[in-house]
């Protein structure tokens, strides 16, 4: 934007930059609408606050897509299959189930965030949050996920195809990207409690990950983990269906986290293509973004600091309209 554009405006850089994003985020989930969403619900803590940017960015979004799938010849469709026959039909109880499971997911978020301040702290205390000693904390990140994975190999992965193998409870030898499957002790995901314990480990490996300084997000694996979680209640509650629990935990986990309700909710519900799963998922999002509305995990998320003008497309470039709207302000307030 500033370099080829030659844009000064703040508005127009922030624009351009919320679009490159929006594309970027679009193409990575292949949803259009929930990608784009996710860029610009990720920017802050509690909604859209770049809204006027909205349009263009989803507009981006789409276009991106259809490029990134066009180029690499992959279709735009749902990747998950969690349970058949998928949800007929959704109902007020869903709702209130989803409702319920944000709350849980929430609660997963808390300790998450109380673990993994607590892990940066530690590093601290050693002197391995200084660059200087980049490679030995990697080390020790690496050694944690490692070992995790040797005896868990559920942990292992860090993309979207592991959710697949989580969601449904599949043999260990149905994971990717790893070889021997079962690890060194054989382990197998088929009882409730294995699933509570694959979902524990999942967020000891993210944090872990993250605070060793590896590259990439915590997104995908926050999924993983809250469908661990979600087939550990189903294991507890079995009226619950299987697929409303596992998404309802993903969307509380990871919105709890990265403060994105909406997009959170239609990148869920799409890449599993339960579309009738959408308003309990949808009611768990909101849930656990309300109740960790205390607790702000990434700590570039801030308010917007120019809110109470953003109705002004280019503030102070078109001083009618600001009086027009000053003078109603003026004029409602005595009325």
């Amino acid at each position: 934007s500033r370099r080829v554009f030659k844009q000064r405006n703040r508005n127009v850089v922030r624009k351009h930059t919320l679009m490159g994003m929006a594309g970027a985020l679009a193409a990575f989930f292949g949803s259009p609408l929930g990608g784009s969403l996710f860029a610009l619900e990720v920017n802050s803590r509690f909604g859209v606050e770049y809204f006027e940017h909205t349009v263009e960015a989803i507009f981006c979004g789409e276009v991106c897509l259809v490029v990134f799938r066009g180029l690499s010849r992959l279709p735009i469709q749902s990747i998950w299959d969690i349970a058949e026959p998928k949800l007929a039909s959704a109902g007020p109880l869903d709702v209130i189930t989803g409702a319920f499971i944000g709350l849980l997911g929430a609660g997963v978020a808390a300790c998450f965030s109380a673990l993994h301040f607590k892990v940066m702290d530690v590093l601290g205390h050693f002197g391995l949050l200084d660059n200087s000693l980049a490679v030995w904390r990697a080390l020790v990140g690496g050694s944690v996920v490692v070992i995790l994975g040797m005896l868990i190999p559920h942990t292992m992965f860090w993309g979207e195809a592991e959710f697949q193998t989580i969601a449904t409870m599949s043999p260990a030898a149905d994971l990717e990207h790893i070889w021997p499957t079962s690890g060194l002790i054989g382990f197998e995901m088929d009882t409730g409690w294995k699933a509570f314990l694959v979902g524990v480990c999942k967020i000891v490996a993210i944090s872990a990950t993250v605070a060793g300084g590896y590259r990439g997000g915590f997104i995908f694996p926050f999924f993983a983990a809250g469908a661990a979680f979600g087939r550990a209640l189903t294991s507890i509650i079995p009226g619950i269906p299987v697929q409303l629990a596992c998404l309802c935990f993903a969307a509380g986990i990871n919105v709890s986290i990265t403060r994105t309700s909406l997009a959170s909710s239609i990148i869920l519900c799409y890449l599993s293509g339960e579309q009738q799963a959408m308003p309990g998922v949808l009611a768990a999002s909101l849930v656990s973004l309300f109740a960790t509305s205390y607790m702000p995990f990434i700590k570039t998320q801030i308010v917007r600091s120019d809110l109470d003008s953003s109705l002004f497309y280019m503030k102070g470039q078109d001083k009618h309209i600001t009086d027009s709207y000053r003078n109603l302000d003026e004029a409602l307030n005595k009325a």
